[in-house]
């Protein structure tokens, strides 16, 4: 790199530590400041015979070993380029579940390198260097998608910047190899899984609240999906128009499905839940269910813990992505130079006395490779069925 970048990168580098240093609730819960200004030293030391690339990969090292989800390095904030497959883990087995037109032929099989690097050899690299990640679970759905991003494999050198790359995978017992340019990021925005539920027949519905549908299930099961969050004026100006839907139906049970939902705020989800909490038609002594996996993280993680209580509800799926006795909240910042982004958090939300590491369901529920194929929805099945006992 030019003299001047290096110089840049170096103020860059300090502005990060004097950041993480005064607006981190408590920087070093998990990394020592020992090690934090060792591996930072390091860095600095070394400036002048590393790329950009894997300067960023350093530091996307240094953010994730300080060990919480909300402290995060940006890769994606500058420009950047992903491969255009999306993956899924169904047990061990790292499964391509969407690809752009090129790539449909895929679809299915099974990934077992990338440049002669092992799916587990891929996973123990990039695992030092994810963001998002506050457990196992939320590390794994945090690996499925970072394994696209073309630099950050660029940066720990698994593949050259700019340049295809080798994958390797199954379908059974048949093996295959293709040489895969990445793409934009606007055109990897744009790739969707084909594989839809079919099972149980939902029919989705509007309810002026983004993020959030209904449907009315058998016509005794309110199904609220919960993606994503809206915002807490929403809620709050169409309540009574959701009750009104609720009371003119014949639900007499509850289920809220917080999977893929990553977060937002907990306060608009407490709103929503006291939207809710008044009507009488629901059977509160049986109690509603919630619905989670690995992509359940930070506000949707704390709604889970406290619609637990307010519904008197059995969890069903998979352990949440986000740690319920964890640091929270984002402080958001930008380097001076490089203009790459970061979070750091700010609060510390210990929602559970007894020590853990996730939200465990009550009933552990799985989808096998064969279900998510067919489009059976082995998770909602089980909370449906959860009525009838």
């Amino acid at each position: 790199m030019p003299t001047q970048q290096v110089t840049e990168w170096a103020d860059d580098i300090d502005f990060y530590v004097e950041q993480v240093k005064t607006k981190h609730l408590n920087p070093f819960h998990t990394l020592s400041e020992e090690e934090f200004d060792q591996r930072i030293a390091t860095l600095k030391t070394e400036l002048d015979t590393l790329s950009e690339i894997q300067i960023e990969t350093r530091l996307m090292g240094i953010t994730s070993a300080l060990g919480d989800g909300h402290s995060n390095y940006f890769m994606m904030s500058g420009p950047h380029r992903h491969f255009p497959l999306r993956f899924k883990y169904f047990g061990d087995e790292l499964r391509i579940i969407a690809a752009t037109e090129d790539y449909e032929h895929l679809l299915g099989s099974e990934l077992v390198s990338i440049n002669n690097v092992p799916t587990a050899g891929l996973y123990e690299q990039l695992k030092h260097h994810l963001s998002g990640v506050d457990n196992q679970f939320s590390e794994k759905t945090s690996f499925e998608f970072h394994l696209t991003l073309a630099k950050l494999l660029a940066g720990l050198g698994i593949v050259a910047d700019g340049e295809e790359a080798e994958f390797v995978t199954k379908r059974g017992n048949s093996f295959s190899t293709h040489h895969i340019e990445p793409i934009s990021m606007a055109l990897f925005g744009q790739i969707e899984s084909p594989y839809q539920s079919r099972t149980p027949a939902l029919a989705m519905q509007d309810i002026a609240m983004p993020g959030i549908q209904l449907d009315i299930v058998d016509e005794t099961t309110a199904y609220f999906r919960f993606r994503r969050y809206p915002d807490l004026a929403d809620v709050l100006d169409n309540c009574d128009a959701l009750q009104s839907r609720l009371e003119s139906s014949n639900a007499r049970y509850l289920i809220i499905d917080f999977r893929g939902n990553g977060g937002g705020n907990f306060y608009t989800g407490l709103a929503f839940s006291s939207c809710l909490l008044p009507l009488k038609q629901f059977d509160w002594l049986t109690g509603a269910v919630l619905l989670t996996d690995g992509h359940t993280f930070s506000a949707a993680m704390s709604n889970v813990v406290q619609f637990k209580q307010l519904f008197n509800a059995t969890v069903i799926g998979e352990p949440t992505g986000g740690d319920p006795n964890h640091f929270s909240e984002s402080y958001r910042f930008e380097l001076p130079n490089s203009k790459r982004k970061l979070s750091l958090s700010i609060r510390y939300y210990p929602f559970l006395e007894k020590p853990t590491d996730a939200v465990y369901p009550e009933e552990l529920v799985t989808q096998s490779w064969e279900e998510y194929e067919k489009g059976l929805d082995v998770v909602l099945v089980r909370a449906l069925e959860h009525f009838q006992l």
